[in-house]
């Protein structure tokens, strides 16, 4: 399949992706040193978030390149993510301020790159693409 160029959008759509992680890492360090539930320290926390990481960053990473399957695995993660969103930050209110800024930052990335992904020049983008794609076939 030839794509063409791919948007800026879609690339810093990748980049915030990126960045989510990371302020996610922080989020869970806040955890270690400001509250009694030790995160990291729990080996089975720490693999799901090894696990979880690798998985969003390869999925930013596909997404980087072209790939409208990993925008669309990445909405329904956080549609599902978001189910429990209300009560955990609502927890987090409660145990730490600062946690719960960092946890809503992060959201608010997350919800700033699906809006990207999925509207104007990367939708149209994605969309020029399916139609390339399903012509080769034919």
């Amino acid at each position: 399949m030839s794509l063409t160029k791919i948007p800026n959008k879609i690339k810093q759509g990748e980049n915030l992706i990126y960045l989510s992680l990371f302020v996610g890492l922080i989020r869970s360090v806040l955890y270690e040193t400001m509250t009694t539930q030790k995160l990291l320290s729990d080996p089975l926390f720490l693999k799901f978030e090894i696990i979880t990481i690798f998985i969003i960053g390869f999925l930013g990473y596909k997404i980087g390149r072209g790939k409208n399957w990993a925008r669309i695995t990445l909405l329904i993660i956080f549609i599902i993510g978001m189910i429990s969103y209300p009560s955990i930050i609502l927890t987090e209110f409660q145990t730490n301020i600062m946690i719960s800024i960092v946890s809503i930052t992060q959201i608010l990335i997350q919800l700033y790159v699906l809006v990207i992904l999925f509207n104007g020049e990367s939708k149209e983008w994605f969309k020029k693409q399916k139609i390339k794609t399903t012509r080769n076939k034919a």
